[in-house]
């Protein structure tokens, strides 16, 4: 599947401090994927029980502060911090676009890989059995990325997302992929072929969020 996460429409904040868009939610409430605009410094929500995982897709960063408790949220990095915690949000020169991450501790597990650069796993998975994996590619650039393990790459444009619901169980699988353009793709190359990495390479964030398969664990 495949849409645009900037046509979704925006939810506004109570505070009035930002928009958020929802991209995928698992209907049991395990995980949540969303997209923030945050136009100014405010409270940031608390979400009791579970793990988040914050990407900065544009502008400087967001500084969280609580009690003895110190966030940085960098561009093009993924920053897991615990969703218990009180935070005020401070923003780093000026208006942030922030991808956010939610997965219910005990139920749901999760990677993210921003493109050629850092990933970082949240929440855990309780008891034992079968996995069920959904992959998300969000990009933030146009560019071939890597899709369900075995099939071609997603082809997407900048601000679309693409999502498989159950890419069986693998884990991260196919991330160790290179990055390239959509414009210098090679529409002969066999499917999953790992591109060399460009300097210029455009900028994407691939989650891998695992929860039991049903009548499992």
């Amino acid at each position: 599947m495949r849409a645009s996460w900037l046509a979704l429409p925006p939810e506004p904040w109570k505070n009035g401090g930002g928009v958020t868009r929802t991209l995928a939610a698992d209907p049991a409430g395990r995980w949540r994927v969303s997209i923030a605009d945050i136009g100014q410094d405010g409270p940031y929500s608390r979400f009791p029980g579970y793990d988040r995982v914050s990407v900065v897709l544009s502008g400087e960063g967001v500084a969280l502060q609580g009690e003895g408790v110190a966030v940085a949220l960098r561009p093009r990095s993924p920053t897991v911090f615990a969703g218990d915690e009180v935070l005020q949000s401070r923003l780093v020169r000026g208006p942030v676009r922030v991808l956010n991450l939610f997965v219910l501790r005990g139920s749901a597990e999760a990677r993210v890989e921003c493109v050629a650069g850092p990933a970082c796993t949240a929440g855990s998975l309780a008891g034992a059995g079968g996995r069920r994996v959904t992959r998300i590619v969000v990009a933030v650039d146009a560019g071939r990325f890597p899709g369900a393990p075995g099939g071609a790459p997603w082809v997407l444009d900048g601000g679309d997302y693409a999502w498989d619901a159950d890419i069986g169980a693998a884990w991260g699988a196919a991330w160790d992929s290179a990055w390239a353009p959509a414009s210098e793709a090679d529409p002969m190359a066999p499917p999953g072929l790992a591109c060399a990495p460009a300097p210029d390479a455009p900028f994407a964030v691939g989650l891998d969020i695992a929860v039991h398969a049903r009548g499992a664990g």
